[in-house]
């Protein structure tokens, strides 16, 4: 049986729960070298993009075709994998899906536990992100267990349409609930993203359009602390280099400040600065806190903000290709 940490966690991951509603699972998939069995709907299909994936959906042609479960094994550092526990491999699947997509966001991260046949117990880590893909909002939902052999982790993704992800939610979850472990060793090396994600040098990790509003009638209010702010929270999904792009109106100097768990000050871009771009700084993964506000009593203004994420270190110039003209203002 699989069921969330309550206790430390909160609720159930959407799409994921324990205990569907009734479905017709007509089919049955099972590979011994894999290490698992599951039920499948008699009108959906498999297919095997690697050795070590197996993505489910509807037949193309039939509404239910964008809709996918991707089950994927890989390899823990026993059997010579680079994954030595989940949370790494969490990590590296969130990267795959940042490299994927322009933009995404990441929410409900959570400890999942599935207690085996045998009184053993097994703690895995899922979590839910929603990424624009091809004209469409897609949402996933993923949870990453170790093998109940010990040398791989296996990773469950369901993914959809948002528009159309409750319409298949039952689905997933019947499958999910008839998911079992058997005795299989192999996996790969490496992760892939859920189907249907393609790959690029840097993603929107966050963007908003917002404004901050002139609270000050002089400069000794303005410094007393009477002014606007707005915070934001992101999560950066593993090691990597960050960067704050933001647009704001003429002759306002609207800047932002990228704080970490620990309240130190990672990254931003000057409320003086000319340029859009604040500049690349590296960073760890975590949760960050986003600050936006004003560098003077004055200032009152629109403004656009992109948080932006690369595994490797990028310039100016790379920002300038994806994002155009430094020197953008609002309203213009």
């Amino acid at each position: 049986m699989r069921t969330v940490l309550v206790c430390a966690v909160g609720i159930v991951v959407v799409g994921l729960v324990v205990g569907a509603q009734t479905v017709n699972l007509g089919k049955e998939f099972q590979d011994a070298s894999l290490g698992y069995a599951l039920s499948y709907p008699s009108d959906w299909i498999y297919q095997r993009p690697s050795e070590y994936t197996v993505v489910f959906s509807g037949r193309m042609g039939t509404p239910a075709y964008h809709a996918t479960v991707t089950i994927q094994n890989v390899a823990s550092t026993r059997i010579g994998g680079i994954f030595e526990d989940v949370i790494s491999v969490v990590n590296d699947y969130k990267c795959q899906l940042v490299a994927g997509v322009e933009e995404i966001y990441f929410y409900d991260q959570k400890v999942w536990r599935w207690r085996l046949d045998d009184g053993r117990e097994l703690q895995g880590i899922g979590f839910t992100a929603e990424y624009p893909l091809q004209g469409d909002v897609f949402k996933t939902s993923e949870v990453i267990f170790p093998h109940a052999n010990g040398n791989v982790f296996c990773s469950w993704a369901y993914s959809a349409p948002k528009e159309d992800y409750d319409t298949y939610s039952d689905i997933a979850n019947a499958m999910f609930d008839s998911w079992t472990f058997t005795t299989g060793v192999s996996g790969s090396s490496t992760t892939q993203p859920p189907a249907g994600t393609t790959s690029s040098s840097l993603a929107t990790l966050f963007e908003v359009r917002d404004h901050i509003y002139r609270l000050a009638n002089s400069d000794s209010e303005f410094n007393l602390g009477n002014r606007d702010k707005k915070q934001y929270t992101i999560t950066v999904p593993a090691p990597g280099y960050l960067s704050c792009i933001l647009i704001d109106e003429q002759e306002q100097w609207i800047g932002v400040k990228v704080y970490n768990s620990a309240g130190e000050e990672v990254a931003g871009k000057a409320t003086t600065a000319a340029s859009i771009y604040g500049g690349t700084f590296e960073v760890l993964s975590g949760s960050y806190i986003v600050e936006v506000g004003p560098g003077k009593f004055l200032d009152d203004s629109d403004f656009h903000l992109y948080i932006v994420f690369g595994q490797s270190e990028f310039t100016e110039e790379d920002l300038i290709a994806q994002f155009g003209d430094p020197y953008q203002v609002l309203g213009k």
